[in-house]
């Protein structure tokens, strides 16, 4: 088994490290494909969820090959330009784009809270990009009137500098504390009994293996792009960070 990095608990202590925050980590090689390798441990994480891979490079004294996408298939996957020459390798992101990801998801958690708390419209589908992002939601036909409201919902908590908390959870206690519109426990298989939640402050709470930011005001500015109908009662709102 990979150990995950970013996956580590963190609770807002300034004294450690962040873990979706590692940019550079060693690891060693435990198996090879034809174009892929395995490692003892990353930072890089597989596509899902709505969130695309992160992609990179491993290094090797003397030589570097690119990691073009990273994928699970019962094992972490990182697939490879070309193989690495040694067993022992240090990981590198790209991490302009990798923040730009943590930046979005996160938004799309507050996008998520804010819509329901104002509208009872649930979080039917999302899929986070670096440049922009998009959330369907229903029941629900937004105005222009809707939209403006929520933009200014979701940039006044940004203002409000809100942490972002990382930890495991027993599944009976988050049923307890979740709303409504996150309730999806019931797509998660019921022989996982902790999940990792990550938990915006009295704004939102929900199990998520994505990576996000340390606190809200980091996302800078929610600017909505455009409302796409995609179906009775389902609307798409595309956005962006500025």
């Amino acid at each position: 088994m990979t150990e995950v990095l970013y996956m580590e608990e963190w609770r807002g202590d300034e004294s450690l490290q962040n873990p979706n925050y590692i940019q550079e980590f060693d690891a060693n090689i435990t198996k090879r494909g034809e174009t892929f390798v395995v490692l003892d441990k990353t930072a890089f994480y597989a596509l899902g969820g709505g969130q695309p891979s992160d992609t990179g490079t491993l290094k090797w004294e003397g030589g570097e090959s690119r990691v073009q996408e990273v994928l699970k298939k019962g094992e972490i996957r990182h697939f490879v330009d070309t193989m690495p020459e040694t067993e022992q390798v240090q990981g590198v992101l790209d991490w302009d784009k990798r923040y730009a990801h943590m930046k979005m998801h996160t938004a799309q958690h507050v996008l998520s809270s804010v819509v329901f708390k104002m509208f009872n419209a649930r979080t039917a589908g999302n899929q986070v990009h670096a440049d922009h992002s998009r959330v369907d939601f229903q029941p629900i036909t937004f105005t222009d009137e809707d939209l403006a409201r929520v933009e200014e919902g979701c940039n006044e908590i940004i203002r409000r500098a809100v942490p972002v908390h990382v930890y495991e959870e027993g599944r009976a206690v988050l049923g307890e504390k979740m709303a409504d519109q996150r309730y999806i426990l019931n797509m998660i298989p019921k022989s996982i009994s902790r999940l990792r939640v990550v938990d915006i402050l009295d704004v939102d709470i929900c199990p998520c293996a994505g990576t996000h930011v340390k606190n809200t005001s980091e996302l800078g500015k929610v600017h909505i792009l455009e409302r796409r109908s995609k179906g009775k009662d389902i609307d798409r709102i595309v956005y962006e960070l500025l």
